[in-house]
């Protein structure tokens, strides 16, 4: 749970429920969802994997979402007209109905991507062969790891063997080499017959990996392998081998 906001900001919050409420005049169950938000992020990742459990509920984002995108710039301002604030108040700058559109549209634009995020990683995880299932040896893993990040492929990251244990699935690992070298990467990885499920191998590649901090592009099956350097596949068949060996 995140820290209870101050009296000021709770403040701040309520007067941006109203104005979602009131002006933009959403109904009460969206402007809750608002307003939590604004609480900071004060939903746990179990609590909205619970919440996302309910197909219901997910329709309820989706349409959330679709509404908050009809509030244009041109219609936050019909709500916040210039004027609308007696700027003889000593308490007001001077142009202050802009810079309360701006941070309404600031806003609203936060909770689209937020909400957009869980919905898209809710995708992902709702299928079932999700992670790698690795149950080697950890010696072996940490070998592979090593020579990974020695080869500059990866960055390191405190949970690389959870991640393949499938006990992490909240972290990834970032390629930081070419995408065509990470498509030869998953593809060596899954010949090794050491994973499960490889017909679902890209979506366990994506719930995974990012790809120099971005998710892994959904035409990397096209990817072709004379595209990686003759020394990057050496790497990644000799990293591979320590698994196998």
């Amino acid at each position: 749970m995140g820290k209870e906001p101050t009296d000021t900001f709770e403040g701040e919050i309520q007067a941006l429920t109203t104005f979602v409420n009131r002006v933009l005049r959403l109904s009460q169950s969206y402007s809750i969802i608002f307003y939590d938000y604004l609480r900071g992020h004060c939903i746990d990742e179990y609590r909205i994997q619970q919440y996302l459990n309910n197909p219901k509920n997910i329709q309820i984002l989706q349409h959330y979402v679709r509404i908050l995108k009809r509030f244009t710039n041109k219609k936050i301002k019909e709500a916040i007209p210039d004027g609308i604030i007696d700027e003889n108040n000593v308490l007001f700058l001077p142009n202050y109905e802009e810079k309360i559109r701006n941070v309404i549209k600031e806003e609203i634009n936060s909770v689209i991507i937020h909400i957009t995020g869980i919905l898209d990683r809710n995708k992902i995880l709702s299928v079932n062969t999700k992670h790698f299932n690795y149950n080697g040896k950890p010696q072996k893993m940490l070998s592979f790891e090593t020579e990974l990040i020695n080869s500059n492929l990866i960055e390191r990251t405190k949970y690389f063997l959870e991640i393949f244990q499938g006990k992490a699935p909240n972290e990834k690992i970032n390629w930081v080499g070419s995408a065509s070298g990470f498509r030869f990467f998953i593809n060596e990885l899954f010949d090794t017959k050491l994973f499960n499920h490889l017909t679902k191998k890209w979506i366990i590649a994506e719930n995974s990996f990012t790809i120099n901090g971005n998710t892994i592009p959904e035409n990397i099956r096209t990817y072709k392998d004379r595209d990686v350097n003759v020394n990057i596949v050496k790497t990644i068949k000799s990293a591979i081998s320590y698994l196998i060996d």
